[in-house]
């Protein structure tokens, strides 16, 4: 988490490409779904004559290449919040994609931190020892799938964002936002008294 000040409140970068280990498990899956579309494609067109059998290769890179686009956009995805004294603005960008989502602070409430969820054992993993990898893959899923994020109700829609925002980075994001917009989400949402008044 990095947070830095600009003339009317802070920008707090939630996340950057490849800074956790999920992220870097979609480059590889990116870069698997990306060679197995292209050589597919590459050798149905060498071995094949038939019109419907190239169009069909042609279907199924492409649907292949759409995957890929997905892991490559959650890999290189960055977000931002930025907090100005009346609104909290959600920015995210990815490979090709950005959207901005703005929300008025007079219409947010329980904002609230959403824990990962223990892991539990994986019904066949091994009692001493995880032979098969079973409780491996569930742990991996659930880093990748997990929350840790921050979530806020906003006019009877729930928010999330953020991915793995630990607990202490928490109480900070809620502090700064006390500190621009001068509303204390952890105590319902009532005004902080400015000092000079």
């Amino acid at each position: 988490m990095n947070i830095k000040d600009f003339p009317e409140g802070k920008i707090i970068t939630l996340s950057k490409p490849f800074d956790t280990r999920g992220k870097i498990l979609y480059i590889i899956k990116f870069s698997c779904f990306s060679i197995a579309a292209i050589a597919f494609v590459v050798t149905m067109f060498a071995s094949s004559n038939s019109i419907g059998l190239i169009i069909f290769a042609i279907v199924f890179g492409a649907v292949y290449l759409i995957a890929g686009y997905r892991f490559i956009n959650k890999a290189l995805q960055t977000e931002k919040l930025f907090i100005i004294k009346d609104s909290l603005t959600i920015s995210r960008r990815g490979f090709l994609s950005h959207k901005a989502s703005t929300y008025a602070t007079a219409g947010i409430s329980n904002f609230r931190s959403l824990d990962k969820p223990e892991t539990t054992a994986h019904p066949l993993a091994g009692q001493t020892f995880d032979y098969l990898g079973f409780q491996t893959e569930q742990k991996v899923i659930s880093e990748m799938h997990g929350d840790n994020r921050i979530a806020f109700d906003y006019n009877g829609k729930t928010v999330k964002f953020g991915e793995n925002i630990y607990s202490w980075d928490f109480d900070e994001i809620e502090r700064l936002i006390c500190e621009v917009t001068g509303i204390d989400f952890r105590r319902g949402k009532r005004k902080i008294p400015h000092p000079m008044e």
